[in-house]
């Protein structure tokens, strides 16, 4: 081997090396954020079971149309909420 050879595998080790620090201290800094508990959020993550074909429709609507997923869901809701419930709608929901 040569001379030259041996000194750009060793440049080559070293920038692999310091490249790997690098990412290490990235991902370290994004495991250090803390999780907001639900009872804090301004809009609590709510989990619930849907047909797996209903989601996939949903999801192709989102990829067509290029929307919020989250807010259109949200305001669907809410509109089936008024018409069921108008009483209970009232109490607890503004009206949009």
């Amino acid at each position: 081997m040569s001379l030259l050879g041996k000194y750009r595998k060793e440049s080559e080790k070293e920038e692999r090396e310091a490249g790997s620090d690098t990412s290490t201290k990235v991902r370290e800094e994004e495991e250090t954020q803390e999780s907001i508990p639900n009872k804090e959020r301004k809009s609590p993550i709510v989990s619930f079971s849907i047909d797996a074909n209903l989601r996939e429709c949903l999801q192709a609507i989102r990829k067509a149309k290029a929307i919020n997923l989250s807010m259109w869901v949200e305001k669907k809701l809410k509109v089936a909420v008024f018409n069921e419930f108008p009483q209970i709608a009232e109490q607890f929901l503004e009206s949009s």
